[in-house]
């Protein structure tokens, strides 16, 4: 009989036993939390820098296969483009024969992306990028800035040939607005 008495007794956790178990737990919670949201961050930068670059890669490649003008922009709930330079909300490429910077119907346009994660923005140095049919890139380098928060994280630069480069800066930066 003492003997399943002592199973009893021991059977169960203690007090002092949880809430060890609880401090360890929110001691690592408390190291673990911040290491983590910093590489879910490095992450979707890394994600955002690849999907910009792709596309941009892609658009010039689709001018040079179609042997036409195509444009990239920032893009309207609506698919239209944006009066801005601000691709936070999204960007799209497509054909653009007559030159007006817009899609004239849906089956112009040829690739379209959603919004940046929350804590992500997006701005170019200029509202868009034309691809010539040869795959140049219509007047000057243009700059996509990619920032996380108030800081820069990356760049993607499109030069006059129309090839696509991408950048993480080397040092903390403000973003530039």
């Amino acid at each position: 009989m003492e003997a399943g008495a002592m199973k009893r007794r021991n059977a169960g956790v203690t007090l002092i036993e949880l809430m060890t178990v609880l401090t360890v737990l929110a001691v690592s919670l408390t190291i673990g939390l911040p290491a983590f949201t910093d590489t879910l961050t490095r992450l979707r930068v890394q994600t955002a820098m690849h999907r910009i670059s792709a596309d941009l890669a892609a658009a010039r490649s689709t001018a040079i296969a179609r042997r036409s003008q195509l444009v990239v922009c920032p893009r309207t709930a609506d698919h239209r483009c944006r009066e801005d330079s601000d691709w936070t909300e999204g960007w799209m490429f497509f054909l653009d024969p007559d030159g007006n910077r817009q899609p004239e119907d849906d089956a112009d346009i040829l690739g379209s992306r959603e919004a940046m994660p929350k804590g992500l923005t997006v701005n170019a140095t200029r509202r868009y990028l034309r691809y010539q049919h040869d795959g140049r890139s219509a007047h000057s380098n243009q700059t996509v800035r990619l920032c996380a928060g108030e800081q820069l994280a990356g760049t993607v630069v499109v030069n006059n040939f129309g090839r696509v480069r991408s950048e993480r800066p080397k040092r903390e930066t403000a973003c530039p607005r």
